[in-house]
């Protein structure tokens, strides 16, 4: 309850709120984008733009109860555009970037790292093990931030799981 009445005074403009519910967001946060990029300078530009983006519409937020979803969905989205930009700076140039020439050289490292195994899935099971194994989502939680139904999300997260343990060649889960 103390969190809600955290967010209902952020939405009302309290900067000190504001301030303690990024504090007590950061660290998952910096986790799910640094899943993304695999760089930490990104994961921190991509936190630092979720935090302004988050600041300048929190007012929008109806239900303080969701306040961690919408955080998290702000960070998604904002992870993907900066993906997304990323390959389109790259097919600019026709130049592949010193990480994909590193993960590409380098398959015996990749085995050993599971984030890598996690980057191969498809995006659709990416978002989903990223959300529940590194921000500890619940299922009706990852539904609300994908916008999928909760029998969507449970079939993404199964599916995703055997793949990785495919990937890998065993359990990991």
């Amino acid at each position: 309850m103390i969190l809600e009445e955290q967010v209902k005074l952020a939405i009302d403009g309290d900067e000190k709120a504001f301030e303690y519910l990024m504090d007590i967001s950061k660290e998952g946060l910096y986790r799910i984008a640094f899943a993304y990029t695999k760089n930490e300078h990104d994961a921190l530009d991509i936190l630092q733009e979720t935090v302004y983006k988050a600041y300048i519409s929190i007012n929008k937020l109806k239900e303080p109860k969701y306040f961690k979803t919408w955080l998290t969905k702000i960070l998604i989205n904002n992870a993907i555009n900066f993906i997304n930009k990323e390959k389109k700076i790259v097919s600019l140039v026709d130049n592949l970037s010193s990480r994909s020439n590193y993960y590409q050289e380098n398959r015996i490292e990749e085995k050993l790292d599971v984030l890598n195994y996690i980057d191969r899935l498809e995006n659709k099971y990416k978002n989903v093990i990223l959300l529940k194994y590194f921000q500890d989502l619940t299922i009706t939680e990852i539904s609300e931030v994908l916008d999928c139904p909760v029998g969507t999300v449970k079939t993404h997260l199964n599916k995703g799981l055997s793949s990785l343990r495919i990937f890998m060649g065993k359990e990991i889960i």
